[in-house]
């Protein structure tokens, strides 16, 4: 915390020195359905809680990316670089904080990882502050290894819907891919070459939120099935979020909430950054 302070202080520093400089906010949302490259989808995905509390009631100029959740990393951040690109331009914006969740902090990886893949990458990554990465698969998750096992009966079919289907971007998810993408394409996993801009990763490690909605039950029930290792939020184990950059702060809200500004008040902490 004492290090990300003395940062801010420095980017303050340096951007306020500047009368043309101006800061923005990127979300980037996780895996999920095709349905999430529509913009009212992407953003229902944060809740306008978490959006109004990490920009300081959309006093901060922001963007919710939106793209196909059922692609594989290289064509999510072809998606998402086109939104930033453009909207970094049109608006001037030249200091990003980026805010990500579960796959999403894989998808920015992608970007800072192969600069060279994308004419529209190295701009964007010139301009990115830091990246707060929320749950984030950095070696996988046990939960996306189910789903190439999974059927689509009455008895496994909430699982399914929970998982997400066995499409590219869970299988990108499962811990044999992301053991040979950090290997080969990812940097910032041990052993292999940093990553150009640091990344705060934000682990989950509670399950029982909120019983009134299914989606706790389910990743309470998911965390026994998929026999995650250690700590987990139902999707996403600790080891695996906090195998990238600086650990910033755990949270004991579950997958479900850890994206949202409402068991736990992440969305306040995000704001801390401006």
């Amino acid at each position: 915390m004492k290090l990300r302070a003395l940062l801010l202080v420095g980017v303050t520093l340096l951007f306020g020195s500047s009368l043309s400089a101006k800061t923005g906010v990127v979300f980037i949302h996780g895996k999920g359905g095709a349905d999430l490259a529509q913009a009212a989808v992407a953003r229902a995905y944060w809740g306008d809680d978490m959006l109004r509390a990490s920009t300081k009631g959309f006093t901060i100029p922001y963007l919710v990316c939106s793209y196909d959740g059922t692609q594989i990393m290289w064509v999510a951040a072809g998606q998402v670089a086109g939104e930033i690109y453009t909207w970094m331009n049109a608006n001037a914006i030249d200091d990003i904080v980026v805010e990500t969740h579960s796959f999403g902090g894989v998808v920015i990886r992608w970007i800072l990882s192969n600069p060279t893949y994308d004419s529209r990458y190295q701009p964007i990554i010139n301009r990115i502050r830091w990246v707060n990465s929320i749950a984030p698969p950095n070696k996988g998750s046990e939960a996306a290894n189910l789903a190439g096992t999974l059927s689509g009966s009455w008895l496994t079919g909430w699982m399914i819907d929970l998982v997400g289907q066995n499409n590219d971007s869970t299988r990108n998810c499962t811990t044999s891919s992301m053991a040979y993408y950090n290997q080969y394409y990812l940097k910032g996993t041990a052993g292999r070459p940093a990553l150009p801009k640091t990344i705060y990763n934000i682990a989950g490690t509670g399950l029982w939120n909120d019983f009134a909605h299914s989606e706790d039950y389910g990743l309470a029930t998911l965390s026994g099935i998929a026999g995650m290792p250690g700590e987990d939020d139902g999707m996403v184990s600790q080891y695996s979020a906090q195998a990238v950059g600086v650990v910033w702060f755990t949270t004991t809200a579950n997958h479900h909430h850890n994206r949202r500004n409402d068991y736990q008040k992440i969305g306040n902490s995000l704001a801390t950054d401006f």
